[in-house]
């Protein structure tokens, strides 16, 4: 039942995008949407969490396959020295060729697997939102992944949903911009505060993007 709601999901969103695409590239519904300020403002300290060193540059083959408009990797600490790595990838407008991936498909590889999937709650101030959170397991070595869709009032885990929202804000607001947003921390044995900590970070971080991201009027928020 679940494979047949995805396909499903998959087979609409794919149907109108393709509508939407077409009148994206003939330049008659939407223009790229510039950031309120650059990803590099996004707050140094986050929640119980703190930047650590400098933000990082992204290869070139990477740059050239996401192709986002601005992106920012970074790593941050708690209070007892557990690091998470950030990354952020905004997309001003998304094209074919010029749209997030999902990192359902992008983290497996060198030898990392998917072992879990699930989705939680990251409590806020205006409320509940839920994201995605993957374990990866390579040999004895495992990650535990945070990310989500953020962007046109909206925090979304699922990226089927994600996509119709895309159509529709495309065809009634104009817009399709939009960021993924990754938290990535080594998960230990007998560790069950990384989960508990990158809980922390998303719930300050998700509020600190929205004043980086373009704004949405408040009528139009989810």
């Amino acid at each position: 039942m679940e494979n047949r709601r995805r396909l499903l999901y998959l087979a609409l969103a794919a149907g109108l995008l393709l509508a939407v695409l077409g009148l994206i590239q003939a330049g008659q519904v939407v223009t790229p949407l510039q950031l309120q300020k650059p990803l590099a403002h996004l707050d140094l300290a986050l929640g119980k969490w703190r930047a650590a060193g400098a933000d990082q540059p992204l290869d070139a083959p990477t740059l050239d396959l996401l192709k986002p408009q601005d992106y920012l990797l970074r790593n941050y600490l708690d209070s007892q020295g557990r690091a998470c790595a950030l990354f952020v990838a905004y997309f001003g407008v998304q094209l074919e060729g010029a749209m997030i991936h999902s990192p359902r498909h992008c983290l497996p590889g060198g030898g990392w697997q998917i072992l879990s999937r699930e989705e939680i709650v990251v409590p806020g101030s205006q409320g509940e939102v839920r994201v995605n959170r993957l374990v990866l397991g390579q040999n004895l070595d495992r990650l535990s992944v945070l990310y989500w869709y953020q962007g046109r009032g909206r925090v979304e885990p699922n990226e089927y949903r994600d996509r119709l929202y895309l159509v529709l804000d495309g065809l009634l607001q104009h817009r399709t911009d939009g960021a993924l947003v990754r938290l990535t921390a080594v998960q230990r044995p007998g560790d069950p505060q990384v989960l508990e900590g990158q809980v922390n970070l998303a719930a300050a971080l998700i509020p600190a993007l929205d004043r980086l991201l373009p704004p949405t009027p408040i009528s139009q928020r989810r």
